[in-house]
Formats: C-alpha cells, structure tokens, sequence
C-alpha cells in the first residue's frame, strides 16, 4: 500500500503546469475574441443516479470492467494498459466510473480519483469522439467531489485541464447532427459545471436548443427510432435543466418544448416494469435510469397511444401493455413487431442488440427473426420473382402505415408493411387487446404478388427467459407460467405451432436461454393466421385449458 500512498500525496505538479499552459494557449472561444478560462467549480449539478459503491471497492483494487471485458492491474496505472476492445477504452476513457467512486462518500476515493486523474492527464492518449465528450462531462459533473480537500494548486491545474477539454471539444466539427448535440451538450454541461464559462456556455445552450429539433420528432420520438437514444438524451439533459433552473438560467423554449414532448414519448416506449422495449438497438432494458427521469418530470405526462412520426403504437388494458413497431426499418428490421407484458412482467418481447457482440451476432440480432413479427424464410425469399410493373412497385409515403383505434371492447391497431414488397410480400398485422387486458388477440396476412410457387412464412413470438412455457396435454396450446404463478395460454389458427429455443440479449448481463413460440405455414397468394394470448384463470389452469379458435371480436 505504500506506493498508493505515495502516488497520492503527488499532486502531480509538473503534468497540471504542462496542462496549464497549454489551456491559456487555447483559450479562445468558438465566438472568437472571448476567452474561457473556468475560474471555480459552480453549484454541483443534480445527479440523476447515484453510483455503485460496489464497484468502487473493484476500482480501487485494481479492476477495471467495461463493455463486457475485464483488465486487472496496479490501480493507478490502467491508463497504461492495453486496451482489450474499443468499446472498453471507451469505458475507460469516458470517466463514467467517477460516479460509483463517489457513492461511498469517503475521502479515500477522492484522493484515488485525483490520482487517476493525473495518471490519464500524463498518458494524453487520442480518445474517440464519444469518449472525449463523455468525459468532458464526468469531469464536469464530479470536480466537487474530486477537488474536495484537494491543494489549492491541484484544483488551479485541474480547473486549467477542464478548460483546455471544453475548447478543444467546442473546436471540433462532428459530422452529423446526433454527433453534434452531443458535442453542444458536453460544453454546456462544462459551463454550467463551472465559473468562468463566459460566451462558450451561452453558445453551447443556443446549439443545444437548435439541434434538438432535428433529433426529437415532432410528437416526442428520437429521429433514428431507437427507444436508447431517447433515453440517453433525457439522461444527459434533465440534470441540465434543472441546473439552469437552480442557477436562474433562461431555458430556451424549443429546448424545453422537445424535453416536454420526449418525455412521454418515454413513457410510451416502457412496460410496466419502467424498463425500454426492446426496438433498434436496445441493449438493455435500463429501467433505473428511466424511473429516475420520471422522477424529475414535474408535467407527468400521459404516454402516446399512437406516435405515427416515430412509428410506434401502444395499447394499454388493465395491467397489460403491447408495443408495437409500425415504422419504417431503421437500427433494426423489425416492421409490425410488437411487445407485450402483464404488469412487471413481461412476455413477448425482441431479443435485444448485444452492445460488445461480434460484428455476425449483431447483424443476426437485427434482423426480423430476432423480433416477434412475421417473415418469409431464406429459400422463399430467394426464390420469388417479384413483378416489377408500375402498379405493384408503388409505395406509400412510408414503407409502413398504421392506425389505433379505441373501441369499446379494448383497442385495435391495424397496420401494413410493404417493407419487403421487393420479394412481393406485403404484411398485414391487426392486433387487438380487450378492456381488461386478459385477451391479446391477433391476426397476420400475406398478399404475395407474381408468385409462381408457395412461399414459407414464420410468425415468432419470443418469449422473455423468466417465461416457463410448455405445450398443453393435447398439444392444442402453449401455456406461459409467468414468475408471480400467473399464466397465459397461446393458441394459434392457420398455421403449425410449436417451441423453440431463443435466446435473450437485453438483460446487461449477457445472453439467457429463452424460447420463442413459433408459427409456420405456406402461402401461394395469400394466407392468413389468427393467434391469442388468454390469461388463465387458476381454475381453468387446473383443469387444462383448451386452445378455443382465436378470432378478432368483429
């Protein structure tokens, strides 16, 4: 322990003087003519999450866990070990960590996050373009917790070292506009982290504000689809605002009106556990991170029944919940797909994207089997001869359409995908969820055009790996016994019924054996299959239920 101690009791004098003389030299705002120069660290910003103590203990002992892998060493020096991934020097680099160092509140992990501060201050190696925002604003968000009972000379160079990371950061010119609010995001939080901001601050606040129109749609959703970019962003900006609010700072109106419409865009894209379901790159379903943002939100806005700029519908009866994807493929190919749970628990679902997978698990994860939803298999989909005439080769506006209708009964989506019209299938998905939320029903239908040979059609339904599923005495019905000893049956009409294997993604703690109920028929020109899901009563589970024909109500 001895040389731990020693490399505390180092302020690491010479490296913060390089530093600062370096941050005088770029001392120039964007704005030109200004200058930034961060005099003191400001009201601290309001923490969305606290850190994990737990790790803590592992950092401090030397071992470092990021994106799935694992590098052990002496506990200072890990800016001097080899990175095993990108995505782990990511990890690495973007100081998130910070936050679990300051959970146990101990003066100890303060004095060893300053020390590992000096060692990545010494080491200067080129980071990624995410990496170098992300700690821009870990920097940001713990310099109280770092700089308390620091030297006087220590937080000179380290409020030099934060200065010099907001300009160069603010100099940069990201090529897209996720990138770009990104990066206008990362120097706000700077300035508002800080003293001294002056022009660089108000500049990143205007960008802020005239990006965000481009990334939030105009009925809440994120542009690129993905329920994780909506959550990442509210979880960047909601301490932001309510750090302007602390500090009296004007919110710009376009920047609080997008927040305002995200916010129950949110909660529409979440089952009734808080968590995300899982749609174009949802690599866990990070239900923490969204109960803490609903905390904050004071409107508590209703959910969306039917966001149809986004491309998602809801249906919400009783405890049950189902998402659907109606939108044009975007991350993922997944047009009609849906999502369905009871309460906490959840039932259909996708099998998520692994974030540290390999290039050939994720692409598998993208496609339409990994989803519950219908497709032709590989052979029919090489084999058909789509008919190429103007009439049949004319799309809608969107590749995919969709509408929600309140009924007295319970709620309908009826939707249409002509995704993969190229290969002259057209899919019509209706599913129609009953006042009360014990009956899920639904109905899939294919119109192929210039077919000359029956193609092969699979519905999936993946099941969540909590799920215990097993086929009923005759084989007529699949029942779902779900963890709170509740159950479900599932029957189908058209086509064979059977179990397989799956696999779920999601959890964040690598991949769980599921299995995935599965529908497979043929079609020459048209088919149609009707399929339900029926809670049980306890009773009828007793007596083994039967799998009663499922038809929509009208």
């Amino acid at each position: 322990m001895t040389g731990r101690s020693t490399a505390f009791g180092d302020e690491g004098t010479g490296v913060f003087r390089r530093l600062g003389n370096l941050a005088m030299e770029l001392g120039t705002s964007l704005t030109g003519g200004g200058s930034t120069s961060f005099t003191g660290v400001a009201p601290a910003l309001p923490a969305l999450m606290a850190g994990n103590p737990a790790i803590a203990q592992q950092l401090y002992r030397g071992i470092y866990r990021f994106a799935g892998h694992t590098v052990e060493c002496q506990p200072t020096q890990i800016f001097e070990a080899a990175a095993p991934t990108a995505a782990w020097s990511d990890g690495l680099h973007g100081f998130a960590w910070l936050s679990h160092l300051e959970a146990p509140g101990l003066a100890l992990y303060r004095a060893f996050a300053r020390s590992l501060v000096q060692n990545w201050a010494a080491q200067r190696r080129r980071t990624s373009f995410d990496a170098s925002c992300r700690r821009l604003m870990s920097l940001s968000r713990h310099a109280g917790f770092v700089l308390s009972g620091a030297s006087a000379q220590f937080e000179s160079r380290f409020l030099y070292l934060v200065t010099r990371e907001a300009v160069q950061i603010a100099r940069l010119r990201p090529r897209g506009t996720a990138q770009q609010l990104r990066q206008s995001i990362a120097v706000l939080t700077a300035a508002l982290a800080f003293r001294g901001g002056g022009s660089l601050g108000n500049d990143a606040l205007a960008r802020t504000a005239s990006l965000i129109a481009s990334v939030i749609l105009p009925d809440g959703g994120p542009a690129d689809r993905s329920p994780k970019s909506l959550l990442d962003l509210l979880a960047d900006l909601v301490p932001l605002r309510a750090a302007m609010e602390a500090q009296r700072i004007a919110i710009p109106q376009g920047l609080n009106a997008a927040m305002e419409r995200a916010i129950p865009m949110l909660r529409m894209l979440c089952h009734g556990d808080e968590g995300l379901a899982v749609f174009h790159g949802v690599e866990h379903t990070s239900a923490a991170i969204v109960r803490a943002i609903f905390e904050h939100d004071v409107v508590q806005g209703s959910p969306l029944s039917h966001a149809a700029q986004s491309g998602y519908c809801r249906m919400s009866q009783g405890q049950s919940i189902v998402i659907a994807d109606c939108g044009a493929p975007a991350i993922c190919d997944s047009a009609l797909a849906f999502e369905f749970s009871d309460g906490p628990q959840r039932i259909v679902g996708s099998c998520g994207v692994p974030a540290n997978a390999s290039p050939a698990w994720q692409a598998a994860a993208r496609t339409p089997a990994a989803h519950s939803t219908l497709r032709l298999d590989n052979e029919s989909i090489k084999n058909s001869k789509p008919v190429f005439s103007r009439k049949t080769t004319r799309e809608p506006a969107s590749p995919v359409t969709a509408e929600l209708f309140d009924l007295p009964q319970g709620t309908l989506v009826k939707a249409r995908s002509a995704v993969h019209s190229a290969s002259g299938l057209i899919h019509h998905r209706e599913i129609f969820l009953a006042s009360g939320g014990h009956d899920l029903r639904g109905e899939d239908s294919i119109e192929r055009s210039g077919a000359d040979r029956p193609a092969n059609f699979i519905i999936r339904f993946h099941l969540h790996p909590a799920i215990k599923a097993s086929a009923n005495r005759k084989g007529a019905a699949i029942i779902l016994l779900l963890p709170n000893k509740e159950a479900w049956q599932f029957s189908a009409r058209g086509g064979a019924m059977m179990l397989e294997e799956s696999i779920y993604l999601a959890s964040g703690a690598g991949p769980r054996h599921s299995w995935q109920i599965v529908v497979r028929g043929a079609a020459q020109a048209s088919a149609r299959i009707n399929w339900a899901f029926r809670k049980l009563e306890r009773q009828a589970r007793h007596n083994g239920a039967t799998g009663a024909a499922p038809q929509l109500p009208f």
